[in-house]
């Protein structure tokens, strides 16, 4: 299972990290904030989910 560095973000600020084994990004965000998130578009508090192994971030935001 792929592991995921999560960072949960205040626009280009940290406010916490973790680091989660899980089957894709988008559930790598969901247990690692215990929230529901969906695609980023411009929120200001948002999740950035980085694939450490292929290089690859992902972005996600809350669901309301």
């Amino acid at each position: 299972m792929p592991k995921y560095h999560v960072e949960e973000m205040d626009g280009d600020a940290v406010t916490a990290t973790h680091l989660v084994n899980a089957t894709t990004p988008l559930r790598a965000a969901k247990e690692a904030t215990e929230r529901e998130v969906t695609l980023r578009t411009s929120e200001p508090i948002w999740v950035r989910v980085t694939d450490e192994q292929r290089g690859h971030v992902f972005e996600y935001s809350f669901s309301l």
